[in-house]
């Protein structure tokens, strides 16, 4: 097996310049005091050599700033976050990249919002997280994107491609950097050519191998230092000999090997052992042991695990008709450093290998084991490219529920000043009674309203108790008693019974209304998914439910949860996502799902539905929803605040 481009660089940006604020004002000379003590500590932590002191200088400083809008806050922060990465201090970088995001929330600065979703996103990039890389580098993509910063969208866009690459999505990540070179300048070259090394390694995995070699010589124009030109080349090589043109991939490997003494050791021991291996695809009598055995021991010495499983594999192939017994034993390192390092597709190529050199006692495991861990990859490789295309997809529907809600602002707005010149003309003792008259009606309606979901709700409550503590009590002690003199069968009835009557009672016990509300909210939502589904929860946290009234809350609960219980009655989905969003005074939750869904005509004759519906409608809210047979199910509850 030919060895995988190793590597995508990813860079840093810049970091940006910083501005001290002033004032005249003498009744906040003590504000601007603490102000240039804190200026002072951060610079006196720009200059620091040591990262440690750098660090405790950005803490004083942010210790003597109290007032919370100060605009050096993000400034401190977004230096802090550097320096916790370069010491691997990765718990610490997400909480500060959060503490980050949150004050240039409330001092409504983009560009500091988009930074620090960006030090998430290069946070995950570092502990392999590569979806929750993607999704972060996508939230700063977009935010730069509405504020006109077309060069940072580029790089993140980039970014979003190197973390589908790593997932093995090849294709959506060649569509995100090919997207990316619409935002990217000419000398913004080192994030050029990781463009183009992505999408040549899409190329590759597809057996494109003309294509990849053409943008992998792309990329080599933009290499910046001697290493990432010779690893370009060494690519470059690597798609000649997957094409077998094995001349020119062996005088590209020749002409690396011979420069590559000013490179790392492991750089140059994967490039003798893939010259080596070239030549003896090539020609199988070439006499290239010793080279890759050299290639094999520089690996081992560096402890380069992943340069191992190149040389396990090459030894392998080399010895495969040379000596079998050798031959085995090498496949049989590369599966163990395969399954060390947690390279799957190694393993199924170590497997793969194995299958041809041993006895045939051990080939139905080998066999079973071989199947498994193909299908496992296969259903990966599909979770990651329904994932990636989920984010792009529940960020795009916000956004068009965004602009949908901004032109309804802009209508009602427009209705509201015309209003607003009719009531002028009206005299002010009629407008004073009509007010008033609408205040008093208004206020009873609503008072109404609430007793009247306050009563269904401690109604609900007493005959769940009722029902647990009187009917369900009563069964299991029927069966209790029943036990040793009644068949098998009908005890299972009873049993069936007994279990209907407490899921009932669970499905109208009390709601908490306070502080336990959210955590009982998602034990239910979780609870009710089915083991084979997965459950997606986004934006619970950054909702004020502590604002929301008693009332709506608990007809949300109830709401959901008929949808959930709905959902595993009949959708069959193996995707549920339930998102959470406070926007233009409106509390939004969009439930999707991937299921059976059903015609509009069949959903409206449901009484679940009009249930809904008539709950909803109670707090002055809006339920829509959007099926089709076979395409899932998608449902928008909209709640005044």
């Amino acid at each position: 097996m030919n060895s995988r481009s190793f590597f995508h660089t990813l860079l840093f940006i810049g970091l940006l310049t910083f501005n001290s604020c002033t004032t005249n004002n003498d009744s906040i000379n003590h504000f601007e005091s603490e102000n240039k003590e804190s200026y002072k500590y951060f610079e006196k932590g720009k200059v620091e050599k040591n990262v440690r002191e750098k660090i405790s200088y950005f803490n004083k400083a942010l210790q003597t700033l109290r007032d919370k809008t100060d605009t050096l806050i993000p400034d401190i922060l977004d230096y802090k976050i550097y320096y916790h990465v370069t010491l691997k201090e990765y718990d610490s970088t997400l909480y500060f990249s959060d503490s980050l995001i949150n004050v240039a929330k409330a001092q409504k600065d983009s560009g500091y919002i988009a930074k620090g979703f960006y030090r998430k996103s290069t946070t995950f990039r570092a502990l392999n997280q590569n979806e929750k890389q993607f999704e972060n580098a996508y939230a700063a993509r977009e935010i730069y994107l509405k504020i006109g910063d077309t060069a940072n969208a580029g790089r993140r866009t980039v970014e979003m491609a190197i973390a589908q690459s790593q997932m093995t999505d090849y294709t959506g990540a060649q569509q995100t950097a090919t997207e990316a070179l619409e935002y990217l300048e000419e000398d913004d070259s080192e994030y050029l050519s990781s463009i183009y090394n992505t999408i040549a390694t899409s190329y590759r995995s597809q057996g494109l191998y003309n294509d990849a070699t053409n943008e992998w010589r792309n990329a080599l124009k933009y290499a910046s230092t001697t290493r990432d030109s010779l690893s370009n080349l060494n690519n470059i090589a690597l798609a000649l000999q997957d094409g077998k043109t094995y001349g020119e991939a062996i005088k590209i490997f020749e002409n690396i090997v011979e420069t590559s003494n000013r490179t790392d050791v492991k750089s140059r021991a994967r490039f003798i052992d893939n010259l080596a291996y070239t030549k003896w695809l090539q020609d199988s009598s070439a006499l290239v042991r010793d080279e890759l055995l050299m290639a094999k021991e520089i690996r081992r010495k560096e402890n380069d695990e992943n340069g191992l499983l190149a040389s396990y594999d090459h030894l392998s192939d080399y010895f495969r008709y040379k000596n079998t017994n050798l031959s085995k034993i090498y496949a049989d390192s590369l599966l163990i450093t395969a399954i060390n390092t947690g390279s799957k597709t190694a393993q199924l190529n170590a497997i793969q290998k194995l299958i041809q050199l041993s006895p045939a006692k051990k080939l139905k495991d080998l066999s079973n084991r071989y199947i498994q861990l193909n299908d496992s990859i296969r259903s990966e490789n599909i979770r990651a490219k329904n994932f990636f295309a989920k984010i792009r997809y529940d960020e795009e529907q916000k956004q068009r529920e965004i602009n949908d809600l901004e032109a309804q602002s802009a209508l009602q707005k427009l209705e509201t000043k015309q209003i607003q010149n009719q009531m002028i003309i009206l005299s002010l003792g009629g407008l004073l009674v009509l007010v008033s008259g609408g205040f008093g009606f208004y206020y009873l309606r609503q008072k109404h309203k609430k007793e009247k979901i306050r009563e269904a709700h401690h109604t609900e409550s007493r005959i769940s108790k009722k029902i647990h503590d009187e009917l369900a009590n009563d069964v299991y002690n029927v069966m209790s008693s029943m036990q040793t003199i009644v068949p098998s069968d009908m005890m299972d009835k009873l049993e069936h019974i007994y279990n209907r009557t407490r899921n009932i009672s669970r499905e109208n016990s009390s709601i908490p209304t306070g502080t336990y509300y959210l955590p009982h909210l998602l034990s239910t939502l979780s609870s009710t998914v089915p083991d084979e589904a997965r459950l997606i929860l986004r934006g619970e946290n950054s909702i004020n439910w502590s604002s929301l009234a008693p009332e709506k809350k608990i007809i949300l609960y109830r709401v959901l949860q008929e949808i959930m219980i709905n959902m595993k009655k009949h959708s069959n989905a193996s995707l549920v996502a339930v998102i959470f969003s406070e926007e233009k005074n409106y509390l939004n939750i969009n439930y999707s799902d991937n299921g059976m869904g059903a015609s509009m005509k069949s959903l409206k004759t449901g009484n679940g539905i009009l249930n809904m519906e008539n709950r909803i409608l109670s707090i002055n809210g809006k339920l829509n929803f959007e099926t089709e047979q076979g395409k899932g199910l998608k449902i928008l509850i909209q709640v005044p605040l």
